[in-house]
């Protein structure tokens, strides 16, 4: 039983649909330097929080993070249109081997600390995964 695999694909592969190849923006690891050219971007992280039984299920439930980064000086709109897109791919959605997304919420935190250039939000969406 591979369940942390198992969610890590289903959420990643969400980047490699038609839908968010259109949107022509680059998607990372969590744990994965990006080349300092790029301008706007997502890092997917996957957060598994806690175990869970439901008599003969056992699962995991947890939080998917997409940090949003793009040019910073520019307003919050390409944020909440990358929010939409995610919405698409994540929001309330069965994916693959078993991982259910709930409601999804958006954090604006600002101007980048690490990088002065970049604006950032966090994308976030519940889950459950149940095997």
């Amino acid at each position: 039983m591979a369940k942390f695999t198992d969610i890590l694909t289903d959420v990643e592969s969400q980047f490699a649909t038609v839908l968010w190849n259109n949107t022509g923006i680059s998607a990372f690891p969590a744990n994965y330097m990006v080349p300092a050219s790029k301008e706007e971007f997502v890092k997917i992280e996957i957060l598994p929080l806690s175990g869970n039984s439901d008599y003969s299920r056992f699962g995991i439930t947890g939080q998917i993070i997409i940090q949003v980064y793009i040019q910073a000086n520019q307003g919050s709109k390409r944020l909440m249109e990358i929010a939409d897109v995610l919405d698409t791919l994540l929001q309330n959605k069965h994916l693959g081997t078993g991982t259910q997304t709930q409601e999804s919420s958006l954090s604006v935190l600002g101007i980048d600390r690490d990088n002065p250039e970049l604006y950032r939000g966090d994308y976030t969406v519940d889950f459950n995964y149940f095997n």
